[in-house]
């Protein structure tokens, strides 16, 4: 089960990579915003690994905190660095 995880964490890793190469090409955002993004990404998926490895492991208390102390920080982040500095230079197009 664990090979699977790791499988499907590095198909994750590169749709972001082609997510964030796509989007580059699109927008002229500045460093800041995509370091914001970058960082994000990176968040989401160490919360991701860490909450599956924990739960595989048998402590889904640590699973939780995973979530929350990586991935929701993450989210946030990009949620911000899309809306306020990538979605303006998609709509300028």
């Amino acid at each position: 089960m664990e090979s699977v995880q790791w499988f499907l964490m590095g198909v994750l890793v590169t749709l972001c990579v082609f997510g964030f190469s796509y989007v580059s090409v699109k927008v002229k955002a500045p460093w800041y915003a995509w370091v914001v993004l970058i960082g994000g990404a990176v968040a989401v998926l160490f919360g991701l690994a860490w909450a599956g490895s924990s739960y595989l492991e048998g402590v889904p208390a640590s699973s939780a905190m995973g979530l929350m102390v990586f991935c929701a920080p993450g989210i946030v982040g990009m949620t911000l660095a899309w809306r306020f500095w990538v979605a303006p230079g998609l709509r300028s197009d």
